[in-house]
């Protein structure tokens, strides 16, 4: 069978093309080859998280695999058949384990039994979701639609060294994704927000967490707002100094998260302001998912198939990229209301 062209340089040309591209092949059982891998990247080509994430999904689906190296600039994903048990993967820098995440995703759902997964890198780096955003907002949004699993974080890794680890476990497979809708968020219940600072004092977690409070106060006076500071007494140190605040907001009908990362010069009040601004920004669309799950809900809305819905709080270049690839591999009609950087509706017909 003759593989399925994707030109990686289409719309956002990241590394989220690869990733969707090759998930959807190993559920649908049709090869895929990738050209212009990541064509808009100052370094273009696979990077070592891309390489991991690809080696992740050939594992789980049998995959036969071509140009997985460094630096390629396009790949054949061949599929075979989707397989359970227990794997590891280790990105082997602080790549992303997160976005390792989001690329088996939409495979835990078709796989034949219960599965565990280790995954070693970074769990809170630049261009990524936070691990603890991934525990809280992803994870719930799945279990909506109907895939439960567990993500649970052992210890955390930073740039340059990583080295942190989690752990997925799906239990009881339910072997498709029946059609949903997750359009609107409906009223606000209360917000958490989550503060880490591992080998940095305490403090810089408290103010994280009291800026990014403070902040979303002012947008929504008397909400129960709710704070939790992880440090170094949690018994997950890291290799390297780190932090992260991720907020999560609790609605009648959905889940809506935002995050940001301390780096060195960069003030930890400013780290809370950031996720809150992101956070307040996507609540006020009303929509049922923030900026970043409703990218991540495309490929499972397209899975589902027909009278599935979704309302994004933003249209970004991710939205439209991964639209694009479950078009052109699942062979579905996605209808998208909304204009870039502006709430959406997507609709699979």
């Amino acid at each position: 069978m003759e593989p399925i062209l994707i030109d990686g340089s289409f719309g956002e040309g990241g590394g989220q093309i690869v990733r969707t591209s090759i998930a959807l092949s190993a559920i649908s059982g049709l090869p895929v080859r990738v050209i212009n891998i990541r064509a808009k990247r100052q370094n273009p080509g696979l990077q070592h998280q891309h390489i991991a994430a690809i080696q992740a999904v050939a594992l789980l689906s049998g995959a036969m695999v071509e140009g997985a190296r460094l630096g390629s600039a396009e790949i054949t994903f061949i599929p075979g058949k989707l397989r359970s048990g227990s794997f590891k993967f280790d990105v082997g820098t602080a790549g992303s384990v997160t976005l390792i995440a989001q690329a088996v995703l939409p495979i835990l759902p078709f796989l034949p039994g219960p599965t565990s997964l280790e995954i070693r890198g970074g769990t809170d780096v630049k261009w990524s979701p936070t691990s603890d955003y991934f525990a809280s907002v992803v994870k719930e949004i799945a279990e909506r639609i109907g895939i439960a699993f567990s993500f649970e974080i052992l210890k955390r890794g930073y740039y340059p060294k990583g080295g942190g680890l989690v752990k997925i476990y799906i239990d009881e497979p339910p072997g498709s994704i029946k059609p949903f809708r997750l359009v609107k968020r409906g009223g606000l219940k209360k917000i958490e927000v989550k503060s880490v600072a591992h080998n940095l004092p305490r403090h810089v977690a408290e103010r994280q967490a009291s800026s990014a409070s403070r902040l979303v106060a002012e947008s929504f006076r008397e909400l129960n707002i709710i704070q939790s500071i992880e440090d170094d007494s949690a018994g997950k140190r890291s290799l390297d100094p780190g932090s992260s605040v991720t907020l999560i907001a609790y609605t009648e009908s959905s889940i809506l998260g935002a995050d940001s990362l301390g780096e060195r010069g960069k003030r930890a009040e400013t780290v809370g302001e950031e996720a809150a601004m992101k956070l307040v920004q996507d609540l006020s669309t009303e929509m049922a998912l923030d900026r970043h799950m409703s990218d991540m809900a495309i490929p499972l809305a397209a899975l589902a198939g027909r009278g599935s819905e979704i309302g994004g709080a933003m249209l970004t270049e991710h939205a439209l990229t991964n639209a694009k690839v479950a078009e052109l591999i699942l062979d579905v009609k996605l209808e998208i209301n909304g204009r870039p950087q502006n709430p959406f509706v997507l609709r699979v017909l």
